[in-house]
């Protein structure tokens, strides 16, 4: 079989090309069950859609493809011949940490707190240690984001617990 010959990176780019594949084939399918104005626009609620999903699956087939192939990627800042070095499933744990708090704060410690938690965490993740000076970087980041959409744009984002002190 064809995936036993398959070096770890070779298997790891497929999985990769293989789920971006997938994915375009399931937003396809999901537009597919939409409900549609019927009016007669040749530009429907489902184009943009469409087009997303033809872009992944034939982005994902590529490179599927090329990895088959034999034509791997070169991660950034190595060199063809390098040795292959793993993930730091460390660094994802904490991003993946980072962005499920913000999920969960999202909504009962409204964004600016949330953004700052997740905006933080991130910089943790990649190696910044200046604890203070990041939570206030953060800090100002998550209010000048939360104010240009909320004023700037007129969309409304969740103001938790900051509800009177925001309006």
């Amino acid at each position: 079989m064809i995936l036993n010959k398959l070096s770890k990176q070779a298997k790891g780019e497929l999985a990769f090309a293989s789920s971006f594949f997938l994915l375009g084939l399931f937003v396809a399918w999901d537009t597919s069950k939409m409900d549609i104005p019927q009016d007669n626009s040749i530009v429907s609620p489902q184009t943009f859609p469409y087009m997303v999903a033809t872009f992944a699956s034939l982005v994902g087939l590529g490179l599927m493809l090329d990895v088959l192939r034999g034509k791997l990627g070169i991660p950034d800042g190595n060199e063809a011949g390098d040795p292959y070095t793993p993930l730091n499933f460390k660094t994802m744990g904490v991003v993946a940490a980072a962005i499920g708090m913000h999920v969960i704060l999202l909504e009962t410690a409204g964004y600016v707190l949330a953004a700052t938690v997740c905006f933080w965490g991130v910089a943790y993740a990649f190696g910044s240690r200046k604890i203070l000076k990041d939570l206030l970087i953060s800090l100002i980041f998550a209010v000048i984001v939360y104010f240009s959409f909320s004023k700037g744009l007129n969309i409304n984002l969740p103001s938790g617990i900051f509800e009177g002190i925001f309006k």
